[in-house]
């Protein structure tokens, strides 16, 4: 038994680790994708999206991820990007935290006349 547990131990935590990573994942993509959302609504800008971003990374991750991000890099006028970044809890001591990243884009709405883009 002195033998198993702590390997037992180990994989608890390794196990509780990965779960803690995939939601932190979760949290920042789907902040990422109510930003996008936001963001490409007709008369809205990126930083419509960034705001909006970060209200739900707020709302939903505010324990799950630190030294969050959220930016509008590479948004042009035809499409709006928003990438958060943080960095997910750790469970394992001597782990600082695994880096999550989620970066999601869309077209922005706007009126087009038939022919011209």
């Amino acid at each position: 038994m002195a033998i198993i547990f702590p390997a037992v131990i180990v994989l608890i935590l390794t196990l509780l680790q990965a779960i803690m990573w995939a939601y932190a994942r979760n949290v920042a993509y789907s902040s990422a994708r109510a930003g996008v959302s936001a963001g490409r609504m007709y008369g809205a800008t990126p930083n419509d999206g960034a705001v909006k971003a970060r209200r739900v990374l707020d709302d939903m991750g505010s324990h799950m991820l630190s030294q969050r991000t959220v930016s509008t890099e590479g948004s042009t006028a035809q499409r709006v990007q928003i990438r958060v970044e943080g960095q997910a809890l750790s469970m394992i001591p001597g782990l600082s935290g695994i880096h999550v990243k989620a970066v999601v884009s869309g077209p922005i709405e706007r009126w087009t006349t038939p022919g011209v883009r």
